[in-house]
């Protein structure tokens, strides 16, 4: 796997943190975790009730059950709406897929016993084991209560695959919108250098912020041109294409793919330059020389970022600040004193002693070709 060392990832997600977290700092990757979706065990009752009557319509092959409370709050609406005998008579003849005992001990409540569980209890594993078969022609029912299981169902469904969604849980915006806010600026400074985003809600609740926050076209400029958008399915990047942006997708709804997307991307997008012989990676809030990692503040990074752009062109304080778009209201002596800590950075590197960062009287800075 690509060493991320010096990368800052932010992760959008239901959970506080992410496990995809962990696959990118075991990569040397800083993250940011954000939860950008509330989820709540309490299902829609009549999106349940329109999935159940799609369900009963026609055979079902493959059934996948999420959870033993899911699977409960699912059938106190089949129950509600008088569809309960015929959705058992379907499970009847179904391959019958769930992630725990809990579930399974549903099921058997029901009169069912052949039911087919995982040694990992987990929905992925089950969703991963249909991928591994020819699914055209299949009709698949899911029991579902996390976004990342909707892009398990597209994956399915792009596989020829038949998928009714019985989702059990709601996707909300997040109690407090500061945590969204916070992103927002976090992207428009260009201090991470990728956005991972692991559900289509996370996805639409990002953008909805920014709208409401008057930055909807500095992030999405942000996610053009400098900040890696990667996303764990099709149905996360749909919000994305719809602005005309070209979002990264994995492979599969698999963590370990979407790391490997960040993985294969990351290097080709990072700012690079070669100085005195060494080769210099410029990234959200550090530089790499060789293979030393030296993290940078803001200030000096975005200095930085600026003249690496026109190496050799003097550079006025003005057209610096330009070149930040969080440095409109700075004045000129907060340039020079991200230039002072800029060189500063340099210290103990091997380009510890070169002038690298030029002062020209009276005109600006600049970066020594």
């Amino acid at each position: 796997m690509e060493d991320l060392a010096g990368y800052t990832i932010a992760v959008l997600s239901e959970r506080r943190r992410h496990d995809l977290a962990t696959l990118l700092e075991a990569t040397s990757a800083r993250t940011v975790n954000v939860q950008a979706v509330r989820s709540v065990a309490q299902p829609v009752a009549e999106a349940v009730a329109v999935a159940t009557r799609d369900s009963v319509t026609r055979q079902v092959h493959e059934v996948i059950v999420s959870s033993g409370v899911g699977l409960r709050a699912w059938l106190r609406v089949v129950q509600e709406t008088g569809h309960l005998d015929t959705l058992i008579d379907r499970l009847t003849h179904a391959r019958l897929l769930v992630r725990d005992g809990h579930a399974a001990d549903t099921l058997r409540d029901l009169g069912l016993s052949q039911i087919w569980a995982t040694a990992s209890a987990t929905t992925e594993d089950l969703f991963r084991y249909l991928l591994a078969q020819p699914m055209i022609g299949r009709r698949v029912v899911a029991q579902i209560e996390s976004e990342p299981h909707r892009e398990y169902c597209e994956a399915l469904r792009r596989n020829g695959a038949a998928v009714v969604e019985v989702i059990t849980n709601r996707f909300l915006p997040p109690l407090r919108t500061d945590v969204l806010r916070r992103l927002c600026g976090v992207i428009v400074r260009r201090q991470v250098d990728a956005v991972a985003l692991t559900g289509v809600t996370a996805t639409e609740n990002m953008l909805r912020q920014a709208e409401a926050d008057g930055v909807l076209g500095e992030v999405l400029n942000a996610l053009t041109a400098d900040i890696v958008p990667a996303c764990l399915g099709y149905l996360a990047a749909e919000p994305l294409r719809a602005f005309g942006l070209s979002p990264y997708v994995a492979n599969s709804p698999a963590l370990p793919d979407l790391v490997k997307v960040l993985a294969n991307q990351l290097p080709g997008r990072s700012l690079q330059l070669d100085m005195q012989g060494h080769r210099v990676q410029i990234r959200s809030q550090a530089m790499v020389i060789g293979r030393q990692v030296i993290p940078v503040q803001p200030g000096p990074i975005s200095v930085l970022r600026a003249l690496a752009r026109r190496p050799g062109r003097v550079l006025s304080p003005a057209e610096i600040r330009a070149a930040a778009p969080s440095w409109a209201d700075v004045d000129d002596h907060a340039v020079e004193m991200a230039v002072s800590r800029l060189r500063r950075a340099f210290d103990d590197t091997p380009l510890d002693g070169v002038d690298l960062i030029q002062t020209v009287m009276k005109r600006g800075y600049r970066l020594a070709a």
